[in-house]
């Protein structure tokens, strides 16, 4: 289990402020009844939009005359006269539309910041502190360009709406090896202040020569969204002197109703491989942990060369749902999901050994998960199996497909309590390992697990044999297996139980291969029946009352 360290860092809110900027200035408009009527036009703005609150008012815009004079603090009341129009404008007027909307602050003209020359991360804490909690509501615009981050983990702990936004695309460059990471958003605590919604989007991190840091661990009271954000260079945790944290993009959301997303984000470069005999300490690109209570949605994002898990987010009382995501030679779990968890329409691709040991999805903690559509393909060497269930709870897997042509190891291996039923429906194997020892590529340890229209085609390409499905956990015995419109075909033996065992029940399937138990098994009230048999059968042990007919090739 991950836990991270403690993050909760003070609110460094100051109430001294100088003059009043012309953004502030319109801010100040509230006094006149009309603050707003101008919020809801700036956020009609469809570049800004969802960015601030918006309203569905219609466009307009008003225009303010100005006479050069300095609004100060102690400003209580501001008296116009007549002098507001909404008709006419000249040069002596300052117009307020959305696109100069006062929540949207842009880095270069608001706070002065050039790029490839100053600080943008310290210039943009100095400001998010400037404001008490509840007026922090503002989205900081970046444009194009290189942008440099000297500054160390700022802790942007609560607020109404932060938004860091490239526009239309932004690079934040780390300049100083003593960035570990980039932000922290929200603390662990629920209690308010909180960081309410918060916005992540166009910009790419680069760490690219002799500097390693995470980008972001959020911890969000409402919403969060991460979207288009990348890495470019690789990874570097363990390094001695620089290594920075050990997340890349984490996050937990702190109330069961809170959402976040993130969306098309790439970690593709990976982390660098130090030889040793564990994974543990190499950085994580996408997380969520213990802390998370709310709803994360993964969508079409890709992690590439990571040493520690591809997706590690197991562990929470929350729920995480992936869609469209790809991992690509990563090491120990690419995707492990916990409680509650789901992964649709997912991709797991393995053409070079991480150097550690791996499996591809891991299912744990107690259950409900359900995996639709996930595509495995495997080239190389395999430490343990390409799916792993050891949850204790049910699970469905439904529609997934495995190709390996790698070596040794299982393809799929079904530890789980027992208790619930785990259920894999029209999934299909194409095993053509080139194993080094005789194995199973199916190994099932549990009882109630269920086979429904799936295909097993195991055909070694080395000259050991390579089998399908092996039903045995070494201890106890194993009750209800099901395998009801199967084909399994392999080198040598199909279908071998191990274990003694009842209940099960074996229909209409095709047996390409040996269907066997061992001497010292009980297979009792097992229904065999409509099956097609085309390799030999040998039953060594005992069978009680079993019920069955119609089968071609075996009769009972």
């Amino acid at each position: 289990m991950l836990v991270m360290d403690e993050d909760n860092q003070e609110d460094r809110s100051g109430s001294a402020r100088g003059e009043t900027s012309r953004r502030s200035y319109v801010r100040m408009l509230g006094a006149l009844g009309i603050g707003g009527a101008l919020s809801g036009v700036a956020a009609t703005s469809s570049r800004n939009a969802g960015i601030a609150a918006a309203q569905s008012q219609e466009a307009a815009s008003i225009a303010v005359s100005d006479s050069g004079t300095t609004v100060d603090d102690d400003v209580s009341h501001l008296d116009f006269g007549e002098s507001i129009s909404v008709t006419d404008t000249d040069a002596d007027t300052v117009t307020v539309r959305g696109e100069t909307n006062p929540n949207v602050v842009d880095v270069r003209d608001d706070l002065g910041v050039e790029p490839e020359a100053d600080d943008l991360w310290g210039a943009i804490e100095d400001h998010y502190y400037s404001f008490e909690p509840t007026e922090r509501n503002h989205c900081y615009k970046i444009p194009a360009g290189t942008w440099y981050v000297d500054t160390d983990n700022v802790h942007f702990g609560a607020h109404e709406f932060l938004g860091i936004v490239g526009e239309p695309f932004a690079v934040l460059e780390v300049t100083d090896q003593d960035v570990d990471r980039l932000m922290t958003v929200g603390t662990i605590d629920t209690s308010l202040p909180n960081a309410q919604r918060t916005v992540l989007r166009n910009v790419q991190v680069d760490i690219s020569g002799e500097y390693d840091a995470g980008i972001c661990r959020w911890y969000t009271y409402r919403y969060g969204l991460i979207e288009n954000v990348s890495m470019r260079g690789q990874r570097n945790k363990r390094e001695p002197t620089y290594g920075g944290d050990l997340h890349t993009i984490m996050v937990d959301g702190r109330l069961p109703t809170t959402t976040n997303v993130i969306r098309n984000c790439h970690l593709v470069n990976g982390d660098t491989y130090y030889d040793r005999d564990s994974h543990f300490g190499f950085a994580i690109p996408f997380a969520s942990e213990i802390y998370n209570r709310g709803t994360n949605h993964w969508e079409s994002c890709k992690a590439a060369g990571y040493i520690s898990h591809g997706f590690y987010v197991s562990h929470d009382s929350g729920r995480n749902v992936l869609s469209d995501c790809h991992t690509h030679n990563c090491g120990a779990a690419h995707i492990r999901l916990g409680t509650n968890d789901s992964a649709q329409n997912c991709r797991i691709s393995m053409t070079e050994h991480p150097g550690v040991p791996w499996t591809g999805l891991w299912l744990e903690d107690d259950g409900n998960q359900r995996i639709d559509g996930l595509n495995v393909t495997n080239e190389v060497r395999k430490n343990t199996e390409l799916v792993r269930l050891t949850q204790d709870g049910p699970a469905r897997l439904t529609n997934v497909s495995l190709t390996d042509t790698g070596t040794d190891g299982r393809a799929i291996r079904i530890d789980d309590s027992g208790d619930a039923q785990a259920v894999f429906d029209r999934c299909s194997l194409t095993d053509r390992t080139s194993p080094s020892v005789s194995d199973y590529a199916v190994s099932v340890r549990s009882s109630r697990v269920t086979f429904t229209d799936c295909e097993f085609d195991v055909s070694s390409q080395s000259s050991t044999d390579r089998h399908g499905l092996f039903v045995t956990d070494g201890d106890g015995s194993i009750d209800r297996i099901r395998i009801d419109g199967c084909s399994i075909d392999s080198d040598d033996a199909s279908l071998r139980f191990a274990e003694s065992g009842a209940d099960h029940s074996v229909e209409s399937s095709f047996f390409d291969g040996l269907v066997m138990s061992d001497p010292d098994t009980e297979l009792s009230n097992v229904l065999w029946t409509g099956n097609r048999h085309y390799g030999e059968t040998d039953f060594r042990g005992e069978r009680v009352q079993w019920q069955g007919d119609f089968n071609f090739g075996y009769e009972l």
